[in-house]
């Protein structure tokens, strides 16, 4: 899956079960954040936002340089535990994760093949990069979602909070 079709697709998941600890999901570029491409803004109930930068690896096979994309299928993956997010006070950026990890693995999507969350797996993530999901698809691809901002409430996007990420919003 291209990422700007994942893009589109993840936002329609989002929108369509929103916790009431999310009051928004919104493309960057609805958000108004034009400093990457492609990208999720999430406001939480409580001020806080999340920023989370879509990024693919292409596949081997060399399917990226043609310009119908091929769409290939299979078992969709186990979903991972729901999270849930509470409504008043600081939520943790872990939290933020898991649920983005589950909304993606409990889609049922059969060009998904397998989601994990940085924070949980070792040979993911690093010291900058603590939070974050990845997605495998049947394709070959794979799919980052990098938690670019983190966000207290009033806090907004800038060069010096990106990948500064908090462990808690």
């Amino acid at each position: 899956m291209r990422a700007p079709r994942f893009q589109d697709w993840l936002l329609e998941q989002l929108q369509a079960d929103l916790p009431p600890a999310v009051s928004k999901a919104a493309s960057f570029a609805e958000a108004g954040y034009t400093e990457r491409p492609l990208g999720v803004a999430l406001a939480l109930s409580s001020g806080a936002s999340v920023y989370v930068q879509i990024v693919r690896g292409s596949p081997d096979d060399g399917s990226d340089r043609k310009d119908e994309e091929p769409v290939v299928t299979g078992k969709p993956p186990a979903a991972l535990p729901a999270v849930e997010l509470p409504v008043a006070g600081s939520v943790r950026t872990a939290d933020v994760e898991g649920w983005l990890a589950h909304a993606v693995s409990a889609s049922g999507h059969s060009e998904i093949a397998q989601v994990k969350r940085y924070s949980t797996d070792p040979d993911l993530g690093s010291d900058t990069h603590k939070y974050g999901v990845k997605v495998s698809c049947h394709s070959g691809a794979d799919i980052y979602l990098l938690f670019v901002h983190t966000l207290r409430s009033g806090d907004s996007p800038s060069a010096g909070s990106a990948f500064r990420q908090l462990e808690a919003v």
